[in-house]
């Protein structure tokens, strides 16, 4: 029976690196298709959601998603809390699952930067004074969306730890709706808001494989005990 149930662990986890694999290879084929298309400044559909959005907002509304934007400064502080909680408990797998969840958002934080420093997309209310104008006006480039890849890219990681109902729903609905917040705002193109998705899930899925990979990689406990015959000569 040992026998059996040690050879099926073997087998889920390696059915679980190949769905990883395959994911990820998906993320990277859909982001080298649209890249062609995102240096395009706010086109079609583009401009026109973001001029929708605009005539939608009320004072109400700018201070909720104001405030949902904001919330991003729980990115960083997840990964944060999960390391102190493991290391107080002295706990492994909430160790485990912090350092996983940090490389993910360090993963996502040079893919971000590399890639507005690569391409150079004006914002919106740049690229349309006119026309658009934002709640707020950051700095910096527009594509892909910081705040988008960030969110993404933790809460993606904390699903793939911890894959149950009431932890997937509620961090992404917290990312989604970080991402729906720059656009209200006025400070992305919803192209920009998709590609810092793909880049922050893409982000989770490499550092939950590197970190399976690695778990994988290290010898499995046999439980039971064995006795080495050492002779000590003096």
């Amino acid at each position: 029976m040992s026998g059996k149930n040690r050879t099926f662990a073997v087998s889920s986890r390696f059915t679980d690196m190949q769905t990883i694999k395959h994911l990820s290879r998906c993320y990277l084929a859909l982001l080298l298709l649209l890249a062609p298309l995102m240096p395009l400044r706010g086109q079609g559909a583009d401009y026109n959601m973001l001029c929708s959005l605009q005539q939608q907002r009320t004072p109400a509304l700018d201070g909720v998603f104001t405030w949902t934007s904001n919330s991003l400064v729980l990115a960083p502080a997840v990964p944060v809390s999960l390391l102190a909680s493991g290391w107080m408990a002295d706990n492994n797998d909430l160790i485990r699952s912090g350092a996983e969840t940090g490389l993910a958002f360090l993963f996502a934080c040079g893919v971000t930067e590399g890639l507005k420093l690569t391409v150079r997309r004006p914002r919106p209310f740049l690229a349309y004074p006119d026309d658009l104008q934002p709640v707020r006006t950051p700095r910096g480039f527009s594509f892909p969306s910081g705040h988008t890849s960030l969110s993404f890219a933790v809460a993606t990681s904390v699903s793939l730890c911890y894959p149950k109902w009431y932890v997937v729903a509620p961090a992404m609905l917290w990312a989604a709706g970080v991402g729906f917040s720059r656009l209200y705002l006025g400070v992305h193109y919803p192209t920009d808001v998709l590609t810092g998705a793909l880049v922050g899930a893409g982000s989770a899925l490499l550092s939950h494989y590197l970190f399976r990979r690695l778990r994988d990689d290290s010898p499995l406990p046999t439980g039971k005990a064995f006795v080495v015959p050492v002779t000590i000569v003096f």
